[in-house]
């Protein structure tokens, strides 16, 4: 197995980044970071291209600009530059990639343990479940989200809307994000190691609300009351749980 990482940002989540990378390449052969200095709503900011001067030089990790189609959702962006990601991991060589965002995170010596699952030809994917943070990486709970974990590279795969994709759904609800759903219908098996996201960990929360894919300027009150509550035992309104303390995993400092 050679295994990419293709990692989408834009300067909202920059203070992540390193941190991801870091802990990405514990168990990913190669991180490929789709960036753009354009957020999907259009709003420039230098954030990534600073980072990248000053950081890019490691022969482990590409970063590859793509700015979004001015006039597209921002779903057909999101598509887009994941599925670029996928070519670029295609053309260099790699047998198996994961798609994440710069806020997403594993325990490495998890991964390492679910790549001996792949030793199984006909295994084309795997799903997991995932945690989410809110204020602090001290703070989370589990969340109903799944995601598209380790994929196989093969002819003509690529992300999108795949209402058919393994574990896309349970009944009419859906669990995976519509840019994330992966083409493969058959060799999905799932998981259970959990993505950590860290989605509510930012130095400047305004660009991720009024940049978000999500439209998250539609639940700003919300957000904002979770990031000034929030603490151990807090009823989050955002996931309908408690959030509960627990270590900080991947010793993020913001």
């Amino acid at each position: 197995m050679k295994l990419a990482s293709i990692i989408n940002v834009w300067a909202d989540c920059a203070c992540l980044l390193p941190h991801c990378i870091k802990n990405h390449l514990q168990f990913c052969d190669g991180v490929i970071v789709v960036w753009s200095q354009h957020s999907n709503h259009w709003e420039k900011n230098d954030a990534v291209l600073e980072y990248i001067l000053a950081n890019g030089h490691d022969s482990r990790v590409e970063f590859i600009q793509l700015e979004p189609m001015r006039g597209q959702k921002p779903l057909f962006n999101e598509t887009r530059k994941r599925n670029h990601g996928i070519d670029i991991a295609g053309e260099k060589g790699f047998t198996h990639f994961l798609i994440a965002d710069a806020d997403e995170f594993y325990v490495a010596e998890d991964v390492i343990e679910e790549k001996k699952r792949f030793d199984n030809p006909s295994l084309n994917g795997l799903v997991c479940g995932s945690f989410v943070f809110v204020k602090s990486p001290l703070y989370w709970t589990d969340t109903y989200t799944r995601v598209a974990f380790i994929q196989k590279v093969t002819k003509d795969v690529s992300v999108g809307n795949f209402k058919g994709f393994p574990f896309a759904y349970h009944g009419k609800t859906a669990f995976i994000d519509p840019s994330r759903r992966i083409s493969h219908t058959k060799g999905i098996e799932f998981s259970e190691i959990m993505m950590h996201h860290m989605s509510y960990i930012r130095k400047n929360i305004d660009l991720k609300i009024e940049n978000s894919s999500a439209n998250l300027r539609r639940s700003k009150k919300v957000i904002y009351a979770e990031l000034r509550d929030a603490k151990p035992g807090y009823f989050s309104k955002l996931y309908h749980q408690r959030l509960e303390e627990c270590e900080n995993f991947f010793n993020i400092q913001l």
